[in-house]
């Protein structure tokens, strides 16, 4: 049970913590770019400049895999189907989303070494 609580606990410190960070980062500096108008076209579509960055692009992929990691979390998914055990992942619904969030987990990872 400690290593499930551990899971957890790192888990809620990288969505809070890094997430978090990251969403009020992009907010901040999309709101900024609006508000100058610096913007850039592609066609029909404007996006704030900072996007045209190596690093604001890649933090907002982070961003972006951190927030499908958030949805896909298998504790999440096991709160109620749990058997009894406390933040386990392996129920039927987290047992589905094991792979995809393993696959987000890395694309993310492989984006942190990169920023």
């Amino acid at each position: 049970i400690e290593i499930r609580i551990a899971i957890f606990v790192c888990r809620v410190f990288v969505y809070v913590c890094s997430m978090g960070q990251w969403v009020i980062y992009h907010v901040k500096f999309s709101m900024k770019d609006i508000r100058s108008n610096a913007l850039m076209r592609f066609g029909r579509c404007a996006i704030p400049e900072y996007l045209c960055q190596w690093q604001g692009l890649s933090s907002l992929f982070l961003t972006i895999f951190l927030l499908a990691m958030l949805c896909m979390e298998p504790i999440l998914h096991c709160m109620q189907n749990n058997d009894g055990f406390l933040f386990t992942e392996h129920c039927a619904e987290g047992e589905a989303l094991l792979f995809p969030y393993s696959v987000m987990a890395t694309a993310a990872m492989l984006v942190y070494f990169l920023l």
